[in-house]
């Protein structure tokens, strides 16, 4: 990944861009970082911080195991909390809560 590219994609503001970045590259966990911080002063950010985050549960969650059993899992679901609820719509933090 090129970092340098990275970089100067968040000094232009470009946050949605560089979050797209890291999960194309499987850093599902950094995009989800990065979205949640942004949509705290920028509520276009809070989409497509829970698709990234859907997408982070299904990926490391399964049926029957505790979140405490993986990292990842329960780094993605404390994000998920800090989402601000008024920017995100009730269907999705209905899907969250219910991975």
């Amino acid at each position: 990944m090129d970092e340098a590219r990275l970089k100067l994609l968040k000094e232009l503001g470009r946050i949605r861009e560089a979050a797209g970045i890291y999960a194309k590259n499987g850093e599902l966990l950094k995009a989800v970082e990065m979205l949640t911080v942004s949509a705290a002063h920028n509520a276009s950010y809070a989409r497509p911080a829970v698709e990234y985050l859907l997408t982070g549960l299904r990926r490391y969650l399964t049926l029957g195991v505790l979140t405490t059993s993986n990292p990842i899992a329960s780094k993605l679901l404390a994000l998920a909390d800090q989402l601000d609820k008024r920017t995100v719509p009730k269907q999705e933090v209905n899907e969250v809560r219910s991975s």
